[in-house]
This record gives structure tokens, sequence and C-alpha cells, in this order.
């Protein structure tokens, strides 16, 4: 795994949130927040030990990954995960079958869960469509057509209104400016509302496209 350029570590952010590198360590919290943040989502329906997993792909896996947490003393309250994936949910999938197989036997009910269904056919969509063409080519750690991709970013629900989001993608835009990118991506559900709004409050847009929109955001740096 080889990391982006990263901007100077432990700087204080607003409000007394500092940015810091996430470790392995780092990662229970990391799912937990992710669960609390994402309670609907595919994911979360499969369990921590799962989200965890998700998440240790992206941090050890064959990544060019700028992965982040937010702490407010020595508390995580939110992470990020950006750069450049290569099989982001695929890879996962690939190296988890037999621990997801094992899951959904437990839980077959989630197969009939309309929304369970929906949000992992748009995980699967969006995620092979922007990361699956680069799985077996190099790819440079400095910008280039290909855009700066936000994996994904949660603030614990619990801990609000200290700006820890804003300091996040603060945080992702200097990584991706230093590295030499001009353009952002990241894709977010339709139906949350709450995120649209804050990603639109920072200068992103949604990416038009043919029909009905698909959910992805990008923002010019």
């Amino acid at each position: 795994m080889s990391e982006l350029l990263t901007t100077n570590r432990g700087q204080e952010m607003q409000n007394n949130v500092a940015v810091r590198p996430l470790q392995v360590s780092h990662l229970p919290v990391v799912a937990a927040i992710h669960m609390r943040a994402f309670p609907d989502s595919a994911l979360s329906k499969l369990g921590a030990e799962a989200v965890r997993r998700y998440y240790e792909w992206q941090l050890t896996g064959p990544h060019d990954v700028h992965a982040v947490g937010a702490f407010t003393g020595d508390r995580l309250a939110g992470f990020c995960f950006g750069g450049r994936f290569r099989g982001a949910l695929v890879g996962f999938l690939r190296k988890n079958r037999a621990y997801l197989s094992f899951l959904v036997l437990r839980k077959p009910w989630l197969l009939f869960n309309p929304l369970f269904r929906e949000r992992l056919a748009f995980g699967l969509r969006t995620y092979r469509r922007r990361f699956s063409g680069q799985q077996s080519a190099a790819v440079p750690v400095t910008g280039g057509p290909a855009p700066y991709g936000i994996l994904s970013i949660a603030v614990d629900p619990l801990i609000q209104g200290k700006g820890i989001g804003r300091a996040l993608m603060q945080d992702a835009e200097q990584v991706a400016r230093r590295a030499g990118f001009t353009e952002m991506v990241l894709t977010v559900h339709h139906d949350n509302v709450q995120a649209i709004r804050f990603y639109e409050k920072l200068d992103w847009f949604k990416t038009p496209g043919n029909g009905a929109w698909k959910g992805e955001m990008r923002k010019e740096i």
C-alpha cells in the first residue's frame, strides 16, 4: 500500500479537532462510527466485523489511500478514506467471500429486505463502474485524468457541531491539491438529503447524466 501526500499531521483544526492518520487499531471504532452514521447501509446490516473488514481492506489493500481520523482529544469522532482505490468493493467481496456468505446464511432475511438489496446493488454498480477498470494497472500517485475519490466519510452522530466533517473535507482537498489533482469525486445515496446539502455548501455539485441522478458529486479544486 502506498500513501498519497499528506498534510501536516496532528494539525489542530476547527474547534480543537485534530486530523491524524488512521491505523489498523482504530478500525473497530471506525466500524462503530460507520454503523451509527449509516445504520441502514447494506454493510451495516451485515454487522460490525464485516464493516471492520471492509475498512481494513481499504487501509491495507493495493490502494493509494489517504485514511485519516478526526480526533477530539483521544476520541475518534469521524473519519475519511480518500485517494485512488483498486476494486474498493469488488476486492473486498472477493477477499471476504466465504465470511460474507456465512453471514448471509445466518441472516437470510436480509435478502428479502428491499432496502438491503437496493443499497447493495447501488454500491456494486457505483464502485465497479468507478474503480474496476484500474485493478490491473499501476496508478500513479500524482494527479492525472482521473479525479481524487472520496470513498467514505463519516462523523459520529453522537458528536455534533464541532466542525468535524468540514475539517475532514478540508484535509482531503489539501491532500488532493498537493498531489496535483484538479477534481474530486464522491458518491452519496440520493435520499441522504443532509449529506447532499453539506457537500453543496462546500461547493460540490451533482454530476449530470442521462435520466435520474445516480448520486455522483464532483468538485473542482
